[in-house]
Protein backbone atom coordinates (compact mmCIF):
# COMPACT_ATOMS: atom_id res chain seq x y z
CA UNK A 1 0.00 0.00 0.00
CA UNK A 2 1.60 3.36 -1.01
CA UNK A 3 1.84 6.28 0.87
CA UNK A 4 0.80 9.04 -0.83
CA UNK A 5 -2.94 9.33 -0.30
CA UNK A 6 -5.53 8.83 -2.88
CA UNK A 7 -7.68 11.43 -4.87
CA UNK A 8 -10.91 10.58 -3.09
CA UNK A 9 -8.88 10.60 0.70
CA UNK A 10 -7.17 14.35 -0.56
CA UNK A 11 -10.93 15.80 -1.82
CA UNK A 12 -12.04 14.50 1.95
CA UNK A 13 -9.21 16.54 3.66
CA UNK A 14 -8.97 19.81 1.67
CA UNK A 15 -12.23 22.80 1.07
CA UNK A 16 -13.08 22.16 -2.77
CA UNK A 17 -14.53 25.62 -2.31
CA UNK A 18 -11.53 27.50 -0.97
CA UNK A 19 -9.85 25.66 -4.16
CA UNK A 20 -12.23 26.98 -6.71
CA UNK A 21 -12.06 29.96 -5.58
CA UNK A 22 -7.88 30.57 -6.49
CA UNK A 23 -9.12 29.48 -8.88
CA UNK A 24 -11.44 32.21 -9.61
CA UNK A 25 -8.91 34.72 -9.28
CA UNK A 26 -5.94 33.45 -10.71
CA UNK A 27 -8.34 33.35 -14.10
CA UNK A 28 -7.64 37.23 -14.29
CA UNK A 29 -4.38 37.21 -15.88
CA UNK A 30 -2.76 40.11 -18.89
CA UNK A 31 -4.85 39.26 -21.12
CA UNK A 32 -8.00 39.21 -18.98
CA UNK A 33 -7.84 41.79 -16.72
CA UNK A 34 -11.67 42.59 -16.68
CA UNK A 35 -14.44 39.21 -16.84
CA UNK A 36 -18.05 39.23 -16.20
CA UNK A 37 -19.03 36.49 -14.45
CA UNK A 38 -19.89 34.72 -17.42
CA UNK A 39 -16.60 35.06 -19.01
CA UNK A 40 -15.47 33.79 -15.58
CA UNK A 41 -17.00 30.61 -15.32
CA UNK A 42 -16.20 29.78 -19.28
CA UNK A 43 -12.83 30.12 -18.17
CA UNK A 44 -12.43 28.32 -15.19
CA UNK A 45 -14.81 25.75 -16.21
CA UNK A 46 -17.03 26.34 -13.47
CA UNK A 47 -21.03 25.89 -13.27
CA UNK A 48 -22.28 29.73 -13.68
CA UNK A 49 -24.47 29.57 -10.00
CA UNK A 50 -21.01 28.59 -8.53
CA UNK A 51 -18.91 31.13 -10.39
CA UNK A 52 -21.06 33.72 -9.28
CA UNK A 53 -21.39 32.91 -5.56
CA UNK A 54 -17.37 32.88 -5.40
CA UNK A 55 -17.09 35.85 -7.59
CA UNK A 56 -19.84 37.99 -4.99
CA UNK A 57 -17.94 36.17 -2.21
CA UNK A 58 -14.46 37.54 -3.47
CA UNK A 59 -16.25 41.19 -4.25
CA UNK A 60 -17.72 41.08 -0.53
CA UNK A 61 -13.61 40.63 0.87
CA UNK A 62 -12.53 43.37 -1.84
CA UNK A 63 -10.68 41.15 -3.65
CA UNK A 64 -12.56 41.71 -7.10
CA UNK A 65 -14.36 45.11 -7.81
CA UNK A 66 -17.36 45.73 -10.30
CA UNK A 67 -18.06 48.38 -12.55
CA UNK A 68 -21.01 47.23 -15.15
CA UNK A 69 -21.01 43.82 -14.05
CA UNK A 70 -17.17 43.51 -15.18
CA UNK A 71 -15.28 42.44 -12.77
CA UNK A 72 -11.32 43.23 -11.78
CA UNK A 73 -8.86 42.31 -9.29
CA UNK A 74 -7.81 45.18 -6.61
CA UNK A 75 -4.67 45.73 -4.91
CA UNK A 76 -6.29 43.75 -2.01
CA UNK A 77 -4.82 40.92 -3.81
CA UNK A 78 -1.30 41.99 -3.58
CA UNK A 79 -1.72 40.83 0.33
CA UNK A 80 -1.47 37.29 -0.58
CA UNK A 81 1.71 38.13 -2.58
CA UNK A 82 2.94 40.13 -0.02
CA UNK A 83 3.10 37.09 2.88
CA UNK A 84 5.21 35.05 0.65
CA UNK A 85 7.74 37.92 -0.40
CA UNK A 86 8.38 39.35 3.48
CA UNK A 87 8.53 35.72 4.63
CA UNK A 88 11.40 35.13 2.14
CA UNK A 89 12.76 38.80 2.63
CA UNK A 90 12.50 39.31 -0.80
CA UNK A 91 12.83 43.11 -0.39
CA UNK A 92 15.00 42.99 2.15
CA UNK A 93 17.80 41.03 0.93
CA UNK A 94 17.31 40.00 -2.60
CA UNK A 95 16.25 43.27 -4.43
CA UNK A 96 19.65 45.07 -3.31
CA UNK A 97 22.21 42.55 -4.52
CA UNK A 98 19.70 42.36 -7.87
CA UNK A 99 20.38 45.84 -8.23
CA UNK A 100 24.31 45.76 -7.53
CA UNK A 101 24.54 43.40 -9.65
CA UNK A 102 21.90 44.97 -12.46
CA UNK A 103 24.46 47.65 -12.23
CA UNK A 104 27.58 45.53 -12.59
CA UNK A 105 25.93 44.15 -15.73
CA UNK A 106 24.83 47.05 -17.02
CA UNK A 107 21.39 45.00 -17.19
CA UNK A 108 17.91 44.29 -16.11
CA UNK A 109 18.34 41.17 -13.96
CA UNK A 110 15.15 39.15 -13.13
CA UNK A 111 14.51 36.45 -10.25
CA UNK A 112 12.56 33.69 -11.10
CA UNK A 113 10.59 30.47 -9.53
CA UNK A 114 8.59 27.41 -10.63
CA UNK A 115 5.24 27.82 -10.39
CA UNK A 116 3.60 24.84 -11.58
CA UNK A 117 4.48 24.82 -15.47
CA UNK A 118 5.55 27.97 -15.60
CA UNK A 119 8.19 30.40 -14.14
CA UNK A 120 7.37 33.17 -12.18
CA UNK A 121 9.11 36.37 -11.83
CA UNK A 122 9.60 37.05 -7.92
CA UNK A 123 12.05 39.76 -8.37
CA UNK A 124 13.43 42.16 -11.07
CA UNK A 125 15.87 45.00 -11.15
CA UNK A 126 15.47 47.45 -14.10
CA UNK A 127 18.26 47.95 -16.20
CA UNK A 128 17.83 49.92 -19.09
CA UNK A 129 14.28 50.25 -20.35
CA UNK A 130 15.21 50.44 -23.72
CA UNK A 131 16.67 46.88 -24.03
CA UNK A 132 13.77 45.27 -22.33
CA UNK A 133 11.04 44.76 -25.11
CA UNK A 134 8.23 43.01 -23.33
CA UNK A 135 8.21 44.90 -19.68
CA UNK A 136 7.98 42.35 -17.31
CA UNK A 137 8.25 42.91 -13.77
CA UNK A 138 7.26 41.13 -10.16
CA UNK A 139 4.06 39.07 -10.77
CA UNK A 140 5.14 38.27 -14.58
CA UNK A 141 4.37 34.43 -16.00
CA UNK A 142 6.98 32.69 -18.42
CA UNK A 143 6.64 29.88 -20.58
CA UNK A 144 9.42 27.03 -19.45
CA UNK A 145 10.47 25.89 -22.71
CA UNK A 146 10.96 28.98 -24.70
CA UNK A 147 12.64 31.18 -22.39
CA UNK A 148 16.38 30.99 -20.74
CA UNK A 149 15.33 31.30 -17.11
CA UNK A 150 12.40 28.72 -18.02
CA UNK A 151 14.87 26.61 -19.31
CA UNK A 152 17.51 27.20 -16.43
CA UNK A 153 14.63 26.07 -14.05
CA UNK A 154 14.00 23.06 -15.77
CA UNK A 155 17.69 22.21 -16.34
CA UNK A 156 18.40 22.03 -12.71
CA UNK A 157 15.27 20.40 -11.31
CA UNK A 158 14.96 16.81 -10.33
CA UNK A 159 15.17 14.59 -13.55
CA UNK A 160 11.90 13.06 -12.35
CA UNK A 161 9.93 16.93 -12.40
CA UNK A 162 11.33 17.47 -15.32
CA UNK A 163 10.30 15.13 -17.50
CA UNK A 164 7.05 15.35 -16.04
CA UNK A 165 6.81 19.14 -16.77
CA UNK A 166 7.88 19.08 -20.23
CA UNK A 167 4.90 16.48 -20.53
CA UNK A 168 2.60 18.36 -19.66
CA UNK A 169 3.25 21.99 -20.03
CA UNK A 170 2.02 23.51 -23.05
CA UNK A 171 4.85 23.85 -25.42
CA UNK A 172 3.63 26.47 -27.79
CA UNK A 173 5.24 27.75 -30.78
CA UNK A 174 6.10 31.81 -30.18
CA UNK A 175 7.96 31.91 -33.12
CA UNK A 176 9.47 29.90 -35.99
CA UNK A 177 12.20 28.82 -34.16
CA UNK A 178 10.71 27.76 -30.86
CA UNK A 179 11.86 24.82 -29.72
CA UNK A 180 8.61 22.35 -29.06
CA UNK A 181 9.53 18.65 -30.28
CA UNK A 182 10.34 17.31 -26.32
CA UNK A 183 14.17 15.42 -27.43
CA UNK A 184 15.01 18.89 -28.79
CA UNK A 185 14.39 20.44 -25.64
CA UNK A 186 15.78 17.61 -23.30
CA UNK A 187 18.68 17.64 -25.49
CA UNK A 188 19.30 21.37 -25.07
CA UNK A 189 18.69 20.82 -21.08
CA UNK A 190 20.83 18.37 -20.99
CA UNK A 191 23.42 20.92 -22.47
CA UNK A 192 22.57 23.71 -20.14
CA UNK A 193 22.98 21.66 -17.18
CA UNK A 194 26.86 20.69 -18.24
CA UNK A 195 27.61 24.20 -19.35
CA UNK A 196 25.76 25.62 -16.05
CA UNK A 197 24.00 28.15 -17.88
CA UNK A 198 20.82 28.52 -20.04
CA UNK A 199 20.64 30.11 -23.56
CA UNK A 200 17.65 31.27 -25.61
CA UNK A 201 17.99 33.27 -28.65
CA UNK A 202 14.53 34.25 -30.99
CA UNK A 203 12.54 31.61 -29.37
CA UNK A 204 9.91 33.51 -27.79
CA UNK A 205 10.41 36.91 -29.38
CA UNK A 206 12.12 37.48 -32.62
CA UNK A 207 15.26 38.83 -31.87
CA UNK A 208 15.64 38.85 -28.89
CA UNK A 209 17.76 36.69 -26.91
CA UNK A 210 17.69 35.78 -22.60
CA UNK A 211 20.60 34.06 -20.85
CA UNK A 212 19.97 32.31 -17.26
CA UNK A 213 21.37 30.60 -14.76
CA UNK A 214 20.54 28.29 -11.79
CA UNK A 215 19.88 29.50 -8.28
CA UNK A 216 21.12 26.73 -5.90
CA UNK A 217 21.20 25.71 -2.46
CA UNK A 218 24.32 23.15 -2.19
CA UNK A 219 24.95 21.52 -5.44
CA UNK A 220 21.80 20.71 -6.45
CA UNK A 221 18.77 22.05 -4.77
CA UNK A 222 16.92 24.35 -7.03
CA UNK A 223 15.93 27.70 -5.45
CA UNK A 224 15.30 29.49 -8.69
CA UNK A 225 16.95 30.89 -11.76
CA UNK A 226 18.63 34.69 -12.32
CA UNK A 227 18.08 36.09 -16.25
CA UNK A 228 18.28 38.82 -18.17
CA UNK A 229 17.18 39.76 -21.97
CA UNK A 230 18.07 41.93 -24.95
CA UNK A 231 18.78 41.92 -28.97
CA UNK A 232 20.45 39.09 -30.05
CA UNK A 233 23.30 41.65 -31.01
CA UNK A 234 24.10 41.95 -27.37
CA UNK A 235 25.02 38.71 -26.99
CA UNK A 236 27.18 38.31 -30.11
CA UNK A 237 30.47 38.23 -28.42
CA UNK A 238 31.12 35.22 -26.38
CA UNK A 239 33.59 36.37 -24.36
CA UNK A 240 31.14 39.40 -23.14
CA UNK A 241 28.22 36.53 -22.58
CA UNK A 242 30.55 34.16 -20.84
CA UNK A 243 31.52 37.45 -19.24
CA UNK A 244 27.64 37.97 -18.20
CA UNK A 245 27.10 34.18 -17.03
CA UNK A 246 30.04 34.56 -14.21
CA UNK A 247 28.38 37.70 -13.31
CA UNK A 248 25.09 36.23 -12.58
CA UNK A 249 26.54 33.09 -11.09
CA UNK A 250 28.45 35.09 -8.49
CA UNK A 251 25.10 37.19 -7.80
CA UNK A 252 23.08 33.27 -8.01
CA UNK A 253 25.94 33.01 -5.09
CA UNK A 254 24.86 35.65 -3.29
CA UNK A 255 21.13 35.13 -3.29
CA UNK A 256 21.31 31.47 -2.74
CA UNK A 257 23.43 31.73 1.01
CA UNK A 258 20.35 34.20 1.97
CA UNK A 259 17.64 31.90 0.90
Amino acid sequence: MGTQMSKAAIDKEISLTFAKGLEVLAAFDAEDREMTISSIAKKTNLNRTVARRLVLTLEHLKYLECTNRVYRLTPRILRLAGGFLQGREIGKYVSPILATFSERLNESVSFAMLDGREAVYVAHSPGDPTMITLGFTVGSRLPLHATAIGRALLAFTDLENRETLLQRMDRIAYTPKTKVALQDLRDDLDDAAKAGFSYVQDEFEQGVASLAVPVLRGSSDLIGALGIVGPNPRFADGDAKQKRVQLLQECAASIAAIL
